[in-house]
């Protein structure tokens, strides 16, 4: 009679290989039921249903000037979004969100954008145009993850950055980038009109940037910079007699080139635009602040360096001012 083989195959590595998946399961398992993974599942769908319902009667509220708030926060959205930070934020704050759902088929009464192209690009535009004559004093423009790896200062949670936020810098730039670090983008990032013959053999859209700015700014050749540079990363905060500072056409022109131009696909749009926000909103071509300065303004982080430097913070008055505000 032929021995059971089991015990053979079952060697001690194989045993702790074993024990070590099975106790990955359970400790997957115990997550999943404690809702430690809130949207997984039905019970997420809720939680985050009940979150943007909430967030949708904040905005509904600024919109029919029921309330009135002086900030705003601009972001685009898919439903696996975790957007509990953002009504923390809110709430805590008086600020209005303003959401902007990127799917598809549109989320429950979440704002939608008059384009799909250029992902969080359309959000960012709609939003000036839909609210261009009802605008907070301040806009500020983020992604609606609550982790952003560029948030450079406070860690990488966008909440500690917008709590540390000084709205006497908006005030005196009009535009400030809530990163201060210039890698990457600085101190410059595209050539428009030396594009390299790789860009040109591979059709990348550094090779049409030209023309591109171009369409978007209505301009002739002569008006395109020879270098552009930017602290990245698509986060920023405009004052709203910066916005305005720009009619509303230019907006409304901009969000159709993002629409129909042939230049490039989806994604390419998002990236010109990234390039391009801090030009569309009033800044030289190569904006790349100082980075203690920048910190010091836009964040009260003045120092002493290690130099023994100690920096003065601008106030909203354009003057400097050695406290934040």
């Amino acid at each position: 009679m032929q021995k059971p083989r089991l015990l053979f195959w079952l060697t001690p590595r194989r045993a702790i290989l074993i024990s070590i998946l099975l106790v990955v399961l359970q400790i997957s398992y115990f997550l999943y039921r404690s809702n430690l993974f809130p949207w997984q599942g039905t019970a997420g769908a809720v939680l985050r249903h009940d979150i943007v319902h909430q967030l949708v009667g904040l905005t509904n509220s600024y919109a029919s000037k029921s309330t009135n708030a002086s900030v705003g926060l601009v972001l685009a959205s898919i439903h696996t979004d975790d957007l509990r930070w953002l009504l923390d934020f809110c709430t805590e704050s008086g600020s209005v969100p303003f959401v902007y759902t990127t799917e598809r088929s549109p989320e429950f009464d979440l704002l939608v954008p008059l384009t799909q192209r250029g992902r969080e690009a359309s959000a960012y535009l709609s939003y000036v145009i839909d609210f261009y004559d009802h605008l907070p004093q301040y806009s500020i423009f983020v992604h609606a993850f609550p982790e952003q790896w560029h948030n450079d200062l406070f860690g990488p949670y966008t909440l500690n950055t917008l709590r540390n936020l000084r709205h006497a810098a908006i005030d005196a730039y009009g535009y400030v980038n809530l990163r201060c670090q210039h890698n990457p983008g600085c101190p410059t990032s595209i050539y428009p009109l030396t594009p390299s013959q790789a860009d040109i053999d591979s059709h990348d859209i550094r090779a049409h940037f030209a023309d591109a700015y171009q369409q978007i700014f209505n301009v002739t050749l002569d008006k395109v910079p020879g270098a552009i540079g930017n602290v990245c990363c698509g986060q920023f905060a405009v004052s709203k007699d910066r916005i305005q500072a720009r009619p509303k056409e230019d907006y409304e022109r901009i969000l159709d080139w993002a629409a129909t131009t042939e230049l490039t696909n989806d994604f390419g749009v998002g990236w010109v635009l990234e390039k391009l926000w801090h030009i569309i909103f009033g800044m030289d071509a190569v904006y790349c602040p100082r980075f203690e300065q920048c910190r010091c303004d836009v964040y009260g982080w003045c120092g002493p360096l290690p130099s023994g430097e100690s920096l003065q913070a601008v106030t909203n008055s354009g003057a400097l001012d050695g406290s934040p505000t």
